[in-house]
């Protein structure tokens, strides 16, 4: 695919995103992720790496010139977007992302419970240590500040378990009232626990009261007209909102689960699965089919199709609905699993906040497919309507062949349905009839089997050629099928360069196609792509030649006996230029070593 039509099939890609926070995965023409990245508007934030100057960042030019594909994981807020990319980069390893490289994780709060004088406790890793976790967040300084603030009004220990056990007087913060002082016995054990109980209210997001209480003395600070008193609350007000915003994308309890939403439009319906493996989202896949049956029944034969062929199956499901025949569905898939499976359709919390989630990513995939089906539709309008097409090209068939000198001539057919690429369809050809180098004769053997099948009726064919190549396939296309000629730029001197050209039957001159337009993009997307299929096989097909023709005059001699024959001597000239007992060293049979000194000989 030439550049130009990969870039104008990211963009017709790129405006199918949505306009939300998210995380977006560049990838190339092998559909290998080369850079994760987050935004706060997905698709202005990938628009901005296909404009001609870049999104100001150097790096940009340089991907837009190497990404073939892009897809995304929308997200319901910006700190979603920062642990998503983390999780992201760390899996993929991106190959152009200079960061967030390192085992390195985001800041945590752990509170030990179990502890007789619990106190926070800033880590980066999730254990499975009875502690109860908070997190992660994304603004260390943030986390900081809010511990700073929450110890104001819950003056909890700061020292370590080792400090706690040595003291025999309180310490400075003793004297600050940022700490009760349990290691001198200056706060009893029931009201240090009511501290605690205070404090993990606050972390979980009951901070109602506590921000209440800023609001107002940060409105009696700028009625005095003390305003730098008023900033300080207003940052401390921000410290905590950012500190315990919510977020789904990772979670303390380290478990695997799967969280599946639907989204529904007409009798098309998208399904989003969000893959959270030890607390953490990893992945997300998307699948679109037609249907009319209701939300239980899509989740139970949704289910059925996901978790079978020795898929993965969690231990948990989150749904956004009971599915039909639960309990059979929990028994089988448990089967699968060897272990006990859940469905659940929670209602409310962290739980049905994965569901939420889920669902936006399933609305989001089925708004980006009706924009792309919309837009390939009107593509293909325009299509029609260029080359005078009695109907709209929603199969369009492009042929080409390969050889060189006449050797393994081959060719090949790809298939493009409703302007995306069918790889179902495609087909490679090893030409039979033809002798030497014809191109005419082998495009046209190949037309004529293809035709000579029982396959759907393309609305298109399109040859890689001009008018020559075109009457030499007429005869074997037949009538009713729209047949065309795509003929490549060609260079008029002083740098100027024809337009391509499309022949089709009967014209007295071909079309013109303009460079930037569309149309143009697709039939050039679907030559090159045929071009490449074909071109494959024949490297590959020449590989083997190059391999095996020569000894393959041996008798006796099958393939693993040849390449044993090839690592020991390394080539065919090597294996003609060995002794007998060199031969016989192998090892080969007598008959064997006689007939290869025999082959060796008459090649002198």
């Amino acid at each position: 695919m030439s550049d130009e039509a990969r870039l104008e099939a990211l963009r017709e890609r790129v405006e199918a995103l949505p306009r939300s926070p998210g995380v977006y995965l560049l990838e190339d023409a092998q559909g290998k992720v080369v850079y994760v990245g987050k935004a706060a508007d997905l698709r202005a934030r990938v628009r901005s790496y296909l404009r001609p100057e870049g999104d100001g960042r150097a790096a940009a030019p340089f991907l837009a010139r190497r990404v073939a594909g892009v897809a995304f994981i929308a997200t319901g807020n910006e700190k979603e977007a920062l642990l998503l990319e983390n999780t992201l980069i760390k899996r993929h390893r991106p190959r152009y992302n200079v960061r967030l490289r390192d085992d390195k994780a985001h800041l945590c709060i752990r509170v030990d419970t179990a502890h007789a004088w619990p106190r926070l406790h800033m880590v980066r890793r999730f254990r499975r240590d009875g502690a109860v976790y908070f997190g992660p967040f994304t603004d260390a300084k943030a986390v900081r500040r809010t511990i700073r603030i929450l110890g104001a009004v819950y003056p909890l220990r700061l020292c370590s378990d080792k400090v706690l056990a040595s003291r025999t007087r309180p310490c400075l913060y003793y004297q600050l009232k940022r700490c009760g002082a349990p290691c001198v016995g200056l706060v009893q054990p029931e009201a240090y626990r009511e501290q605690v109980d205070g404090m993990l209210a606050l972390l979980r997001g009951r901070t109602g009261p506590l921000l209440d209480a800023m609001e107002r003395a940060m409105g009696e600070a700028a009625g005095a007209r003390d305003y730098e008193r008023a900033a300080a609350y207003r940052d401390r007000i921000e410290a905590v909102r950012r500190t315990t915003q919510a977020q789904r994308v990772a979670g303390a309890d380290l478990a695997d689960r799967d969280a599946i939403g639907l989204a529904r439009r007409g009798e098309v319906v998208a399904a989003a699965v969000l893959h959270l493996r030890e607390g953490r989202l990893l992945s997300l896949r998307t699948h679109h089919f037609p249907t009319i049956l209701p939300d239980g029944a899509i989740l139970a034969r949704l289910l059925e199709s996901i978790y079978r062929d020795g898929r993965f199956v969690p231990p948990e499901l989150l749904l956004p609905t009971e599915p039909e025949d639960a309990e059979a569905l929990a028994a089988t898939l448990a089967q699968r699993r060897g272990g006990p499976v859940r469905l659940l359709a929670p209602g409310r919390g962290p739980a049905r906040g994965l569901v939420d989630l889920a669902e936006q990513n399933a609305a989001e995939a089925i708004a980006a497919a009706e924009g792309d089906a919309e837009q390939r539709e009107a593509l293909l309008g325009k299509l029609q309507e260029r080359l005078s097409l009695a109907c709209l090209p929603r199969r369009i068939e492009c042929y080409d062949v390969s050889t060189i000198q006449g050797a393994s001539t081959v060719g090949s057919r790809v298939v493009f349905l409703e302007g995306l690429p069918h790889k179902e369809g495609y087909r490679r050809f090893r030409v039979r009839t033809v002798a030497g180098q014809d191109d005419f004769a082998s495009l046209r053997e190949v037309l004529q089997r293809r035709f000579a099948r029982e396959e759907p009726v393309p609305d298109l064919v399109v040859v890689d050629g001009g008018a020559a190549q075109l009457a030499a396939v007429r005869a074997a296309v037949p009538e009713g099928v729209a047949l065309v000629g795509l003929a490549k730029a060609r260079a008029l001197g002083g740098g100027a360069r024809s337009p391509e050209r499309v022949f089709v039957p009967d014209a007295a001159s071909p079309i013109a196609l303009l460079g930037d337009a569309p149309e143009t993009y697709l039939l050039a997307r679907l030559r090159d792509e045929a071009h490449r299929f074909a071109i494959a096989y024949h490297r590959k097909l020449r590989s083997k030649r190059a391999l095996h023709s020569e000894l393959d005059a041996i008798d006796g001699l099958g393939p693993r006996r040849r390449t044993a024959l090839l690592r020991r001597f390394g080539s065919a000239r090597g294996v003609r230029a060995a002794s007998r007992a060199e031969l016989e060293a192998v090892p080969l049979p007598a008959p064997v070593v006689e007939a290869i000194l025999a082959w060796a000989k008459a090649a002198l």
